[in-house]
């Protein structure tokens, strides 16, 4: 069973159709890998973070 977890600023999460996208997408690309009969036992884990926690290079950048 795949299990995929995105982490996304959560911000973006109010739009409900970015995240219908997003979860499409991520199965589309564990099926092109995996085989058509991995889509019915594939997991997509969306997760919001707040901008505010997001660290590039070991620095925090509020972005």
């Amino acid at each position: 069973m795949p299990l995929v977890t995105v982490k996304v600023f959560e911000d973006r999460l109010t739009d409900e159709a970015f995240s219908a996208s997003l979860t499409s997408a991520v199965t589309e690309a564990v099926v092109a890998v995996c085989g058509e009969s991995s889509r019915e036992n594939t997991w997509v884990v969306v997760e919001g973070v707040p901008r505010s926690q997001w660290s590039f290079g070991g620095n925090l950048k509020l972005l």
